[in-house]
């Protein structure tokens, strides 16, 4: 097949691999999201980086009239949508023969919508699985062309091991896929969004730790913000970021409460004790916990609670 493929995330680059096995890849589209670093060196996105010099890409700011032409010059049989991370006109999306497809890294019509595995971690869901629908102008809401079966969780999964596991999954499948697709061997099925759920942004703030929180849902947070946006806690007004963190089977007591223990630092929730592992403050080097809070008298201090 010629196919257009859209992927901005690293993680999406295991479906790209595989179709550029075994079918004509017409352009990649990305989004323009270098990363800078501190020695303002702009990090290239493994998307980027394999197809440079291997197919067309595009950056579009907009996906205008003009993108639209382009496209349409391409004659593609089929786009791939792959966390690409912009909405799509129908008009777009209905160019290519056999239309547009998206892998959706839920078990739709759950977690329709913008973030699905933060909130598969974030629900402590036990399962989780992909979809591959036809796209139509509507949220996440085509119809279902193929379901993964479900996958079982360890509930220490972070976000962007689980979405680079099921686009990995996906990526095993989706060659035999495509030949269904074009023998017609395919079954559409209409999804029933009333029995689905729709999940929003996440935002910036989304990350800061309220410690009034059973330790679990705290836990849940940390690995689905562990790319973005992190868990942030204060300290006498002073903001840090959670690196990493563990659960524990120690009862609490009060709630944002700091307590040291053979030499690491444990905070107090609503339900069991969190052990911080590692820990940063703005525009300071990781470093474990213990080599900060051990300055401090920690009987009169509690971590905020809101």
């Amino acid at each position: 097949m010629k196919i257009i493929f859209y992927g901005t995330t690293d993680e999406s680059l295991d479906v790209l691999i595989e179709l550029s096995k075994k079918n004509e890849i017409l352009g990649v589209i990305s989004k323009k999201s270098p990363t800078v670093t501190k020695r303002r060196n702009i990090k290239v996105s493994k998307i980027l980086e394999f197809s440079s010099d291997k197919f067309p890409v595009f950056q579009p700011e907009i996906l205008d009239k003009t993108f639209e032409k382009q496209i349409k010059a391409l004659n593609p049989d089929l786009a791939v949508v792959v966390a690409y991370g912009k909405i799509l006109k129908k008009s777009l999306i209905e160019i290519p023969k056999y239309g547009t497809i998206n892998i959706h890294p839920s078990l739709l019509p759950k977690y329709r919508g913008p973030s699905p595995v933060q909130n598969t971690i974030l629900n402590q869901d036990k399962q989780t699985g992909f979809t591959i629908i036809q796209m139509d102008e509507g949220i996440d809401s085509g119809n279902i062309l193929y379901q993964s079966k479900k996958f079982n969780l360890s509930l220490n999964e972070k976000y962007s091991e689980l979405l680079k596991l099921l686009f990995n999954e996906s990526s095993q499948i989706i060659n035999k896929f495509l030949l269904d697709l074009e023998n017609k061997k395919l079954k559409q099925e209409i999804q029933n969004l009333d029995e689905g759920s729709y999940t929003n942004l996440i935002k910036k703030d989304s990350g800061k730790i309220n410690w009034n929180e059973a330790s679990s849902n705290i836990y849940a947070k940390f690995r689905a913000f562990y790319d973005w946006p992190k868990l942030y806690s204060y300290h006498l007004g002073k903001r840090f970021i959670v690196h990493d963190l563990e659960l524990s089977d120690i009862s609490s007591e009060k709630a944002g409460k700091i307590e040291t223990i053979n030499g690491n630092i444990f905070i107090h929730t609503s339900t069991n004790m969190l052990c911080l592992k590692k820990i940063q403050f703005e525009g300071k080097q990781i470093i474990e916990p213990y080599a900060y809070f051990n300055n401090f008298d920690l009987s009169k201090t509690i971590l905020e609670t809101k």
